[in-house]
């Protein structure tokens, strides 16, 4: 009797423990909130015809191969680049986009949730269009920011909270001025100087982490205009967290400002511009926060296949400044990948090197063996670069050559010359 008595207690006791530490579990991890920032959203013109043509009329098709992926974030935020209305008569070039209101509920099902109108092709078809792209996304709940019936809508922060942490977004755009939002006037979050500054000041007032989105810039050059360096480090100069772009097609150069990161453009996460590479791929930005602060942001690719499909996305990659130039690279944090590194590698990749990260620091030992790629090698001790050697492919040196660090490390890069 005592022994079952004695086992009661002590199963009880187990099972409460067991709780208390899944639930202390997943305390934890909800702390944590994951944000992906896509580019361009298009579902008009050649991404529709392929649509019915190839998938009857189901837009979530465009999406099937990466819906996993996206649905491990708790927001998924892209420029969504035209109204979403079947009204209106079309006041744009003759590059104009309207995209069927049915094609929300994918966008749902893929859990983009969120999408930015501030942008050159929202008022394609008109205030009557514009004003049932409102009304459609908030039937469908899916957020949006830098457009609305009034300038307060429009210019209004979407602020997201989360176990106290308090993050705001904001947008504007440097197109399509007489589109203005004004005090009872519909429209967009224009670029307007003062307007700025005041909004930006006010909102970072307000929250503990600030991003500034900005639909801005020259379409497919990768170098970011005068106007664009000058109004994303003035959001950083103002207490902007991180700035994302789009509107130029491609993937522009990405800057660090203040110890901030600058997304120029991330370029197409869905559109038909299958005339170049270029447009046929972009740029995906991963940001954890916790605690009140940007604890990690990576940049991954997205590939579009001929069906406009996301077909895949690249591994995550780490950014990192050298002397001014921020390079996209691999992860090496297990024996296995330390073991392999470059190793048989060929151009083209999809990444500028790798970062090797060890758990201990010691004095390292890098060779060339069966390496085909001339390699810069940065020495590191935490993230500061304590020295650089050159070692250079098997094919040019014919033999094993092996380098060794200055001093003991726990980081290493190889930059791919």
């Amino acid at each position: 009797m005592k022994l079952r008595k004695f086992l009661i207690i002590s199963f009880t006791f187990t099972l409460i423990f067991a709780i208390f530490l899944c639930c202390s579990s997943t305390y934890s991890k909800s702390r944590e909130v994951k944000i992906l920032f896509g580019g361009d959203l298009m579902l008009d013109r050649y991404v529709k015809t392929k649509v019915y043509k190839n998938f009857k009329g189901e837009y979530f098709k465009l999406f099937e191969y990466v819906t996993n992926y996206l649905s491990s974030f708790d927001y998924v935020i892209v420029n969504l680049e035209g109204p979403v209305s079947n009204k209106g008569e079309k006041v744009g070039s003759i590059y104009s986009f309207r995209m069927e209101p049915k094609a929300l509920k994918s966008l749902i099902k893929a859990n983009i949730k969120i999408v930015n109108l501030a942008n050159n092709h929202i008022w394609d078809y008109g205030k009557e269009a514009f004003l049932d792209t409102l009304k459609n996304l908030k039937e469908n709940n899916i957020l949006y920011i830098g457009a609305g019936e009034n300038f307060n809508e429009a210019y209004l922060p979407l602020i997201l909270e989360k176990d106290g942490t308090k993050i705001g977004i904001l947008s504007f755009t440097e197109f399509l001025k007489h589109v203005k939002a004004k005090n009872e006037k519909p429209g967009i979050a224009y670029l307007d100087e003062k307007i700025f500054e005041k909004i930006v000041n006010d909102t970072k007032r307000k929250v503990d982490i600030l991003i500034v989105i900005f639909h801005w810039g020259e379409e497919y050059k990768y170098e970011p205009s005068k106007n664009q360096i000058y109004f994303a480090h003035k959001a950083v100069d103002l207490g902007a967290d991180l700035i994302i772009g789009h509107h130029p097609h491609i993937v522009q150069k990405i800057e660090k400002y203040k110890d901030k990161y600058i997304f120029y453009s991330l370029g197409n996460f869905i559109f038909d511009q299958n005339f170049s590479l270029k447009t046929m791929k972009g740029g995906l930005v991963e940001v954890e926060i916790e605690d009140k602060k940007i604890k990690n942001i990576y940049f991954r690719w997205l590939y579009l296949n001929n069906n406009l499909q996301i077909e895949k996305i690249s591994e995550r990659l780490i950014l990192f400044e050298i002397k001014g130039k921020i390079y996209k690279l691999l992860i090496a944090d297990e024996p296995s990948e330390w073991e392999k590194g470059l190793m048989f590698v060929k151009k083209p990749v999809d990444y500028e090197g790798m970062i090797f990260i060890f758990p201990d620091k010691q004095i390292r030992y890098f060779w060339n063996k069966n390496t085909f790629l001339d390699l810069d090698i940065y020495w590191l001790y935490d993230d500061k670069i304590i020295g650089k050697n050159t070692l250079l492919s098997i094919n040019k040196t014919k033999k094993i050559h092996t380098i060794q660090s200055p001093a003991v490390v726990n980081k290493v890069i190889e930059i791919i010359k």
